[in-house]
């Protein structure tokens, strides 16, 4: 393959990021990488040329709002996360939140990235710290590092039932390193903030088939200041990004269900959504799929781990079915 296709084929299973050479000659440009689906787990581990590796701000709000664990075992990845500068390398891993823009350039390296929805970490750990571009570089986060380097050695050779019996583990040490970035127990404003995120979701499920579900409602209904609000939903992408998400998964269960039996576009009006086409792209960007191919089939790719899975496994087999690597199907 050569190194023009091999980034194009990057970039197309990356759509949610920006990916470059920077000063990299294309001549030059190599990859190896593969992927594992440990579901709600999506483990990547390879190698790669010098390139650079951008989460745009014109990007945020595509629905995906994972947190990303980065390991690399040799080289640097240095850059900025949303105003927080980083630099990290071998042996340390660094938390990024897709929910917000963030991007810098790669040395040639070995890595591990980690994808996990956003909802799987807060059942364990409710009180997320601001974790975007930290370097979890605690007793927990370095056992972290050892765990994530022993599952790339391992897992080429376990079967998908070996692998998801540690999914549960791997997942708690994930969510540890992440509490060990607080600097104590959770504070005044963290502890307000969650009091205040709950009931504004109260709000927002009660009122999801308001057109006028916007935040200045919502901060006018409630009496909370709206950088109040917006500080509290900036853990989960934005109090818009939330109401999105929740009117989804609505309309998502509404397909599905044996007696309902309106029309897509009804669907779409009672969830409060401006027309049924900008329903029908949000519901695409968010599930894989559009509202009809749902309902036909009575199943969706939710925009987690299984979906970036098989989203880069079409991509890999279009482009080249030589090029997929040892993986746990979906």
């Amino acid at each position: 393959m050569t190194p023009q296709k091999a980034l194009a084929i990057w970039q197309a299973t990356l759509p949610q990021y920006d990916i470059g050479l920077a000063q990299t000659p294309i001549e030059e440009f190599w990859i190896d990488t593969s992927a594992w689906l440990m579901e709600p787990i999506l483990f990547t581990a390879g190698r790669t040329a010098a390139a650079s590796f951008v989460r745009p701000a014109g990007k945020i709000g595509d629905g995906y709002n994972n947190i990303i664990f980065m390991l690399f075992q040799r080289g640097r990845y240095a850059g900025d996360a949303d105003g927080r500068p980083y630099d990290f390398g071998e042996g340390e891993v660094c938390v990024m939140d897709a929910a917000r823009p963030f991007g810098g350039r790669c040395t040639e390296c070995q890595y591990v990235l980690v994808n996990v929805s956003r909802d799987v970490i807060r059942r364990l750990l409710p009180h997320l710290p601001d974790f975007h571009g930290r370097v979890l570089n605690r007793a927990g986060g370095r056992i972290l590092a050892e765990h994530f380097s022993a599952l790339a050695r391992y897992l080429p050779q376990m079967n998908r039932e070996e692998a998801l019996r540690i999914t549960q583990a791997t997942l708690t040490l994930m969510a540890a390193s992440l509490g060990e970035l607080y600097e104590g127990p959770a504070n005044v404003e963290q502890t307000t903030a969650s009091a205040i995120r709950r009931r504004v979701e109260r709000y927002i499920d009660r009122n999801l088939a308001s057109p006028t579900l916007l935040p200045e409602t919502i901060s006018q209904d409630l009496e909370i200041s709206r950088s109040t609000l917006y500080r509290a939903f900036s853990v989960l992408g934005g109090v818009s990004n939330y109401v999105q998400t929740r009117r989804l998964d609505a309309a998502r269960a509404l397909l599905f269900h044996p007696e309902e039996h309106r029309s897509i576009g009804q669907i779409a009006d009672a969830l409060g959504f401006e027309n049924q086409a900008s329903f029908s792209k949000a519901f695409r960007r968010r599930f894989g799929c559009s509202p009809r191919e749902a309902r036909l089939r009575g199943s969706t790719r939710i925009t987690s781990s299984q979906a970036l899975f098989e989203s880069w496994s079409h991509v890999l087999a279009d482009a080249d079915p030589k090029s997929a690597r040892a993986t746990f199907g979906s």
